[in-house]
């Protein structure tokens, strides 16, 4: 049996993201917890929260993705933590895969592809973990 995937944070450094990826994710069914704006929120959020599922953006001020997706595994190697990026960088996305992202998604976002992602997310477990 696969996991119920009903709680969500969301961090992203730009506000009108935040608020259209809040938006969004409650038109999934989601219960948005959180909202946060950098890498140091993102783990202050999810140690609170303990959501099932954290959207997190790479690019922010004060601590970067791939740093608060490092310490967010750290509290919990099971945490499902998916990142939605503007960067299209090999070298990002390999650094991502090696820390245990669940999954990457591009900025313009595809809800569609997002949903699909949760779906799975309640069926299976991460590729990358």
């Amino acid at each position: 049996m696969g996991l119920t995937i009903q709680t969500c944070v969301i961090v992203d450094d730009d506000v009108q993201i935040t608020e259209l990826f809040s938006e969004l994710m409650t038109l999934q069914g989601l219960d948005v917890l959180d909202i946060g704006y950098n890498g140091l929120d993102a783990i202050e959020l999810y140690e609170k929260h303990k959501p099932d599922v954290l959207f997190l953006d790479v690019e922010m001020p004060k601590l970067n993705g791939i740093e608060a997706l490092k310490n967010i595994k750290k509290i919990d190697s099971s945490a499902n933590v998916i990142v939605v990026t503007g960067s299209t960088s090999s070298n990002i996305q390999k650094q991502l895969e090696e820390n245990g992202v669940t999954e990457i998604v591009h900025k313009p976002f595809d809800i569609n592809k997002i949903s699909k992602i949760i779906d799975s997310l309640n069926n299976t477990v991460s590729m990358y973990q």
